[in-house]
């Protein structure tokens, strides 16, 4: 992969962590703590709830990391191998007829010269790629637009958000996080946190306009990549599967991302199909 490249770091959190701040607005900072720096992987359990976060690290942490693969070949033919690993957590889409409902807080999109409907837009298209990849409704259509919207690391508050903050540790780029029935493995409440401290750009937005910057992130790239985790894919970072919307590395401008590989496909069907 050509330019810097980005590290996507998984860990797993509880309770134990209830007193951790989730800021989202932008213009306060979401605490990292310092047991957190450079794990691929934190797995808490506390009674009957457990919180996965997942999180993209802006060099390598030097860690090795990664789930075990299903190698499914290269049935696209494009050189590239694909595969899958699975959290073993879904949704109970039982309970969400009109797919899973979550808000976008875009109150950071100015300072990145962006606009709200545009960035809305971004992260609904990622949202969605994993709806057509399973051919059901997986995440709602509509998501609500809330300029007050956290995310709940330290607590679940049983809202799905996605959203900026100012990550305390600036080597952190986005994190996601899950919050799970610790024994049946349903997910009960999801977050995205993006780094406000990094830029953050479109490829190319519904009017056809480029935003993307030489030293910014592609909003859907990364948001698409954090929501195969919401779907219960874990991170791949054999380079095997460079291809991939899973695999755990990224750069500035990277858009590869964006459209999900057979891999990913057959990975987030094996949850849901």
């Amino acid at each position: 992969m050509n330019g810097k490249q980005f590290v996507c770091v998984a860990s797993v959190l509880l309770l134990a962590f209830s007193v951790i701040p989730a800021y989202a607005n932008g213009d306060e900072d979401t605490v990292f703590p310092r047991s957190w720096d450079g794990k691929l992987k934190i797995v808490n359990r506390q009674g009957e709830l457990t919180q996965v976060v997942f999180v993209r690290y802006s060099k390598s942490t030097g860690q090795a990391g990664g789930a075990q693969v299903v190698d499914i070949g290269d049935p696209d033919g494009d050189g590239a191998r694909d595969g899958y690993a699975l959290l073993g957590l879904r949704w109970n889409l039982e309970k969400y007829r009109k797919g899973v409902p979550y808000l976008i807080n875009p109150s950071a999109a100015t300072k990145y010269g962006l606009t709200q409907s545009s960035v809305v837009a971004e992260i609904r298209s990622a949202l969605e790629s994993w709806d057509a990849a399973v051919e059901v409704e997986l995440y709602s259509d509509n998501p609500t637009v809330d300029v007050r919207a956290r995310a709940s690391l330290g607590r679940p508050d049983y809202k799905n958000v996605i959203t900026w903050a100012r990550i305390s540790n600036k080597d952190v780029v986005a994190m996601a996080s899950i919050w799970y029935d610790t024994n049946t493995k349903e997910i009960l409440d999801a977050d995205i946190v993006l780094n406000s401290y990094y830029m953050w750009g479109i490829d190319l937005d519904d009017e056809g306009t480029s935003y993307v910057l030489t030293n910014a992130f592609d909003i859907q790239n990364i948001v698409t990549h954090e929501a195969g985790h919401w779907s219960g894919l874990d991170d791949i970072y054999d380079s095997t599967y460079w291809a991939m919307t899973m695999y755990g590395y990224s750069a500035y401008g990277e858009t590869i991302k964006i459209s999900l590989e057979p891999g990913d496909v057959a990975g987030v069907r094996s949850v849901y199909c």
